[in-house]
């Protein structure tokens, strides 16, 4: 039985579009139907069985087995990963009792189309790979770092269970595909059993800065804008970090966001930004951001991300552009954060809802 808190967390993800979830898929868990773009190739679609259109989830594959591997094109470990996964899709491609029945996909988080062109062009990958742009699937799974590899078995007419998953590299191709063909041959009940608590690895990104000296940085920033009154952390069900105040006669607040890396070897993403009550960004200031080498942002490289998000509308989308809205060598930074600037819609409406959009608000 799914204990409560469980499923209280799952409906905030669900209702206001947390960042990261607090905890990564884990084997018995059934597989979340999210939506992808299909492959744009024909062979792509017609190796995973898919009907023409265009989008499908994971779920709609018929193969027995398919492995999924949540990568970042970007990401040094997910391309030396394409190596050994190309043999490994060589080994089960020659093998009769496995073609047909297992199947592997690439999800490419925070990657365009064109990235994953490349991507598979340098690297020869032999799989299908595509997009998570916007994170839903990454964030469905738990979040973390990639590479990620999450195996499924087909359940027909429920979710796909999780039969194991890989966090970073793996090279022995001969040991996973002896376990993907073994899978083939058990039942779905020796997965679908929810894992103990034990086994759920926890996601949660803490927090840069105590909570005190959070709040004191915050509250500078408000001020660099009028008197401040009112200063207060919010508590919302949502339990995103978010500051409110009464600067000069008008609300203003602040979200701060704790974001975990998408390529396990980079570190993780923290900052905050100042929006007003029409959900207009006024403000954004790095507390700790990285580009290639985990080198800490210059000035320069900050101002040149404020320059491209102040003035922009929560209640609007932010569509990331790599070529336009990347800093230089912090790509993957870089689409962290507009990936959370798109889900300011959801935290504007459960402001709204909440009555904290109100000058009068106390």
């Amino acid at each position: 039985m799914v204990k409560k808190s469980m499923i209280l967390c799952l409906l905030l993800v669900a209702c206001y579009g947390q960042a990261d979830a607090a905890r990564r898929i884990a084997m018995g868990e059934r597989f979340p139907a999210i939506v992808l773009p299909q492959p744009q190739q024909d062979q792509q679609r017609a190796y995973l069985g898919l009907a023409p259109g265009a989008t499908f989830s994971i779920n709609q594959i018929e193969a027995e087995v398919v492995l999924v591997e949540i990568l970042n094109v970007l990401c040094p470990h997910c391309q030396k990963q394409t190596l050994p996964y190309n043999e490994l899709f060589e080994m089960i491609e020659s093998d009769p009792q496995t073609r047909g029945k297992i199947l592997m996909l690439g999800v490419a988080v925070g990657n365009s189309d064109l990235q994953i062109e490349d991507f598979i062009d340098i690297y020869a990958v032999d799989f299908p790979i595509v997009s998570d742009k916007n994170f839903k699937l990454h964030t469905a799974v738990g979040g973390g770092p990639t590479p990620f590899s999450i195996y499924l078995r087909r359940d027909p007419g429920k979710a796909a269970v999780v039969a194991g998953t890989h966090l970073g590299e793996d090279k022995d191709m001969a040991d996973l595909f002896a376990y993907l063909k073994e899978t083939l041959s058990q039942p779905v009940s020796e997965f679908a059993e929810l894992p103990t608590d034990e086994d759920a690895v926890d996601t949660t990104v803490e927090a840069y800065l105590p909570a005190q000296q959070m709040a004191e940085r915050i509250n500078k920033s408000f001020g660099q804008f009028g008197p401040v009154a009112q200063f207060a952390e919010l508590k919302l069900p949502s339990q995103r970090r978010v500051y409110r105040a009464l600067v000069g006669e008008r609300p203003l607040f602040a979200e701060v966001l704790a974001r975990s890396a998408i390529c396990d070897v980079c570190h993780d993403v923290h900052f905050y930004y100042l929006f007003d009550a029409a959900g207009k960004v006024v403000a954004f200031e790095s507390l700790h951001l990285t580009r290639h080498g985990n080198v800490v942002w210059t000035r320069e490289e900050t101002s040149k991300m404020r320059k491209r998000v102040v003035g922009g509308y929560l209640t609007t989308p932010w569509n990331f552009d790599p070529e336009v809205d990347a800093i230089s060598r912090a790509t993957m930074t870089s689409a962290i954060i507009f990936n959370s600037l798109d889900q300011g819609t959801t935290i504007m409406q459960e402001l709204e809802q909440l009555n904290y959009l109100n000058m009068e608000t106390k």
